[in-house]
This record gives structure tokens, sequence and C-alpha cells, in this order.
């Protein structure tokens, strides 16, 4: 089969920390033994076309360089179009190259999966050039936002409705995509995964007295409560030192509520990292945490606890559906005192290396990448089964 990959958001350049799952996903399917092109997204910097990783991909300009605005935060568009105003002049630009460019760069392949509905938008549009048919993962803020914007509500539910699939990374996620008007019989579930050689679990290397986050510094994100968490958690596990992985627009807002809680040297705000970084700081620290106010699924929890390191995270979204008490602990969301309690219970925990091994039979056995490839492989064929049997009829 050849695949038309539509994404929003892609690795820039190698080595880039960005959307790791959507590449991951590519290479997986690609490893099945099919072609695969990614259509996404130029940013300043990156190439246009290259071949990434054995993966083609084409990078679609849509404004002078210095204009290309939508993928200079990390969080993508929804944040870019909250920071910065120019950001929505630049999405209609945007819109229209990608549906030109997935005219064109998809015609040659069987099908088209399209990544978050803006890319479902553009390929339903152009359907009638490159005459493919498609089918979406939505991600998580592209559903639990769309509801909020009349004009897109409509837009997004009438391309989710021309999918032969949509794909939920959780069930909390499928609710909402019915819950927008899509029909339930196209919504499946179908998480991201991870690949588990990125991500090796060390259990004889000792660990450090480390909570690590790792996530855009954005509201949603919740980090502000594991901040508020932390005076408590420091009385009882006063060696321990959290790592905050990530840049946002709230950067600068949380460093100053870290100063006013007094937490010193206890508190790192360490920026950007590769994701080979990243890989570090999770194999080392004690514990994970993603004390999202919404959340699609976490791939970040998936990569924690391939590693081997217990979780907490807020009871909402997809972090439901990957946290469960042989791994860690949910809380409810934006309860800080509850947070500081999990967290306390996970570092102090006597079965602790119970829930070390735990955590990454769990990824093993239900979000490893080669697995769930194969699963999406499957519903392609699906897909372009019907399609031809749609034909004869």
């Amino acid at each position: 089969m050849r695949i038309c990959i539509a994404s929003t958001n892609f690795p820039r350049w190698a080595g880039d920390f960005r959307v790791p799952f959507i590449y991951e996903a590519a290479k997986a399917v690609q490893q099945q033994g099919h072609f695969v092109r990614v259509v996404t997204m130029h940013a300043p910097g990156a190439k246009e076309y290259e071949s990434f990783d054995g993966l083609e991909v084409v990078r679609l300009r849509y404004l002078p360089e210095r204009w290309e605005v939508l993928q200079r935060d990390a969080a993508g568009i929804p944040a870019a179009w909250k920071a910065n105003p120019w950001a929505r002049l630049a999405l209609l630009p945007f819109a229209l190259r990608f549906a030109q460019g997935l005219a064109q760069h998809a015609a040659d392949c069987d099908l088209i999966h399209a990544n978050w509905t803006l890319s479902a938008m553009a390929a339903w549009v152009s359907a009638p050039f490159h005459r493919r048919p498609y089918l979406v993962t939505v991600q998580g803020s592209d559903i639990f936002t769309a509801p909020r914007i009349p004009l897109v509500k409509s837009f997004t539910r009438l391309a989710l409705n021309r999918a032969e699939h949509v794909l939920a990374l959780s069930s909390a996620l499928a609710q909402a995509t019915v819950a927008l008007g899509v029909d339930a019989t196209r919504v499946r579930v179908l998480p991201n995964g991870v690949n588990v050689q990125r991500f090796p679990f060390l259990p004889d290397v000792p660990r450090q007295p480390w909570i690590v986050f790792v996530g855009s510094l954005i509201e949603r994100k919740g980090v502000r409560y594991l901040l508020q968490a932390m005076p408590i958690v420091l009385a009882e596990c006063p060696t321990y030192r959290l790592i905050i992985i990530g840049e946002g627009e709230q950067a600068a807002e949380l460093q100053q509520l870290s100063q006013r809680l007094q937490l010193g040297d206890r508190v790192q705000f360490v920026g950007t990292q590769s994701q080979a970084q990243v890989g570090e700081w999770l194999r080392q620290a004690r514990l994970f945490v993603l004390p999202s106010i919404e959340e699609g699924q976490g791939v970040v929890l998936l990569e924690a606890l391939a590693s081997g390191t217990p979780c907490v995270g807020s009871a909402v979204g997809g972090i439901q559906d990957v946290i469960t008490e042989a791994v860690g602990q949910l809380v409810p969301p934006q309860d800080a005192t509850a947070l500081a309690q999990a967290m306390i219970t996970v570092l102090q925990a006597q079965d602790w290396d119970r829930l070390s091994s735990n955590a990454r039979r769990r990824i093993e056995e239900v979000y490893d990448w080669k697995n769930l490839a194969m699963q999406l492989v499957s519903m392609y064929q699906q897909v372009l089964t019907h399609q031809v049997g749609a034909r004869r009829e």
C-alpha cells in the first residue's frame, strides 16, 4: 500500500522533540512493508522535501518563512492561535495550501491518514482532486476545543462524517467525538503507542530522587497544580527535586509561582530537550506526573511507563485509560492536595519495584507500536476493500 499521512505537525529535523508519535506511527507502518509519505506544515529552518529516516516528507510553505508562525510554539496551532494574533491570519493561507498540497501529493497514494481535524478538513475539501478515501485520528485538543467555536464545530463534524473511520486515542475522546455529532459507527478507539526500543527498561540502574514533568507549559497541562503540590511533597520527601521539561506561554508565570512558593533549587526548569534527553530523564526518575486539566491521551505517559517509571496523573481524558492502580495513581484535576498525597504514596511505596516492572509490562502488552501498527494496517486494508466493493456495486 501507499499511505499518505497528513498532519499539521511533524518533527522539523532530526532530533526534534515535537509530536514524536506521528513519526513513530509513520515509521511503524513503513516497517510493515508499506510506502509512507508525510504531508505536513513547513516551519522556519526546516526542509521542504526530504527523506526523513526513510520516510518521504513534504513540508508545505504557506507564507514567506518569517511569517510562518503556526509552529513557533511546541503546543502547535491551538497555542499559536491563542498567543499570537498573527497566527489567526496565517491559518487561512495554510488551510488552503494544505488542501492544495493533499490534492497534489495524495493522488498517487491509496489512502490518506489525517491526524487532527484540520488535516481531515483538508482531505475532505481536496477529495474531488485526489479521489482517495481518508481516515482520521483525533488527538484531543481538536475535539475538546472544537465545540467552543461554532463554525469550526460544523466543519469538523462534516469532515469527520465523510471519513471512512475516525480513530480516537481514548474512550473519553471517542465519546467526545460522538457528542460532537459524528456517526458512532465510524468511531473506533486506537491509542498512540511507543517505540519500546527507544525507551529501554533498566531495572538494575539506581534511580535519582527526581519527579519529572514533560510537556508544553500551557494552562491545560495543569503545571501550576504540580508546583502547588510540591511544598506538601517536600515536607514528606525532602530530598526530591521536580524537573520541568518543556516550553510554552506560561513559562515565566510558572517560574514566578515557584519563587513565591519558595521552592528554590527543589524545582528546575530545564526547557526544551531532545527525545534522547527526555528518555534519560525518564529512565532515572522515580516518578512522572501529568496533572493535565484536559488530555487526549498523553504519549509522554507511555514513554515514562516504558522506562519503568510509575506515574501520577489527572483523572481526565485519555490519562484514565493509561494509568491503572498497577502502575500509579489517578487524582482529581486541579486539586493540588490530592496530587501531593498521590505523589507521596508512590514515592514511598514499599512495592515501588513492582510498580516499575508493571509499568513496562503494560506498555509491551498494550501500547507497543509494532502491535498497534498491525491494527492500523488492517484498518487501511478494510478501507480499501470497502472502496473496491463500493465501486463494483
